[in-house]
């Protein structure tokens, strides 16, 4: 699981570590890689992308860009880290009662 945190967040952690860089580039490189993750972009691998791994290093999963499968370490944006809900057709759900 990785460490959920939000945009502005990461950014400011990103410019603490990279001082030069432009903060409204970042930020929209991090806007376009959430838009591919959400809809639907994966890895060459078929996983789904790392989107802040993928907004520096293209359309790749953790694995595929750090070669690592534990991601318990590892920041990702928090809008990616929330799994979409499973909905099950009410004819489906079970009598309770």
């Amino acid at each position: 699981m990785f460490v959920p945190i939000t945009l502005p967040e990461y950014v400011h952690l990103y410019l603490q570590s990279n001082p030069g860089d432009n903060e409204n580039e970042i930020t929209e490189r991090l806007d376009e890689a959430l838009k591919a993750f959400r809809a639907g972009k994966k890895c060459h691998c078929g996983d789904p992308v790392w989107v802040i791994g993928s907004a520096e290093a293209g359309w790749m999963c953790l694995t595929c860009i750090t070669g690592s499968t534990d991601n318990s370490a590892d920041y990702e944006l928090a809008d990616a880290c929330v799994r979409p809900r499973l909905l099950i057709p009410r004819e489906q759900l079970p009598d309770l009662g």
